[in-house]
């Protein structure tokens, strides 16, 4: 949790952290209006940042924090919630899409791109700016309960892997789940577990350390861009993706909130859990769809537009979150 400096209310601490998350955003934005980061750019930011600044980020955090009994239960609790959160809040949310008629082909699309949240290019700069480097590990183990989630049931509901062996579905899980962030997560808690930083060189630690802190502002920086690239104007023509982007912008916190009002969980947990699950949709279910299902189109708006709708709506989750804090 974050402590305040002298003559600073926690209001006017939020207000200059807010200011620089909007500032570093349009960065990113003008960047990408002016020329001077294009689709391909982007794309190359964004690579940076998901296999080299973030994984240095987690495993910088994780390795550096010590871990106790409270914070591993805390841990396993926030990678549970989310599972089983992401899995019923998407059978909620496909009921509505279901009810307004949107196309049926799309349905099982819809649902598993209105749940998965994209906790890392957000999640983790909003955990670290508002929270400090604790909430960094439980925003981690929603990243690993994300993981879980779009790798078993939601691969199962865009691909339909009925009749497949078990193995050939824990085969899959392992591909997918085992990526650049579930491997820094895993190997930091392992190295805070066992006292690997104590082994490792001062300067080695420092370059992991300069590594992780460029991911703020990379990766919304990377946001911003996305959103400038997009051609939010277009997007918004297409009502479908438009009505179900905003259902999933407001649902999904207010069903998180509920959800989690009143569990038995530390402050900082319920906050951190808050925040990840009322995030914009993950950029991976596009990919996963055009590899697997339908509506690869439909997909990737849904991720521009409820990225573009964050920038009204974190700061409020942000604010809620702190009746916890």
């Amino acid at each position: 949790m974050p402590t305040y400096k002298r003559g600073f209310t926690k209001e006017k601490l939020m207000f200059g952290q807010f200011f620089v998350l909007f500032a570093l955003m349009a960065v990113g934005y003008l960047c990408s209006r002016k020329g001077f980061l294009n689709n391909e750019m982007t794309v190359g930011v964004g690579n940076i940042v998901l296999f080299f600044t973030i994984p240095a980020l987690l495993f910088s955090s994780l390795a550096n924090t010590r871990v106790e009994k409270d914070m591993l239960l805390n841990f396993a609790t926030v990678v549970a919630l989310h599972f089983f959160g992401s899995l019923i809040f998407g059978r909620i949310i496909r009921m509505y899409y279901r009810f307004r008629k949107f196309e049926e082909a799309h349905l099982d699309m819809l649902e598993v791109t209105a749940v998965s949240v994209n906790n890392a290019f957000i999640g983790f700069p909003i955990a670290l700016m508002f929270f400090g480097e604790e909430a960094v590990v439980y925003m981690s183990a929603s990243v690993l309960g994300l993981n879980l989630y779009v790798w078993s049931i939601g691969l199962y509901i865009i691909k339909g892997i009925k009749g497949e062996s078990l193995g050939t579905m824990l085969r899959t899980l392992v591909k997918g789940a085992i990526n650049p962030n579930i491997s820094s997560i895993l190997l930091g808690l392992l190295a805070s577990v066992v006292g690997l930083m104590a082994y490792i060189p001062g300067f080695v630690q420092d370059f992991i350390a300069s590594l992780g802190g460029i991911s703020t502002p990379l990766s919304l920086i990377y946001i911003g861009a996305l959103t400038g690239n997009s051609g939010l104007k277009y997007l918004l023509r297409d009502r479908e993706a438009l009505e179900a982007s905003l259902i999933k912008m407001i649902a999904m916190p207010i069903m998180t909130f509920l959800f989690i009002y009143f569990i038995p969980m530390q402050p900082l947990v319920k906050a951190v859990l808050f925040i990840a699950m009322s995030l914009p949709s993950a950029a991976i279910i596009p990919m996963i769809v055009g590899k697997y299902g339908v509506g690869v189109e439909a997909s990737s708006k849904m991720v521009m537009i409820t990225t573009a709708f964050s920038m009204a709506t974190v700061p409020i989750c942000v604010a809620i979150s702190h009746i916890w804090i």
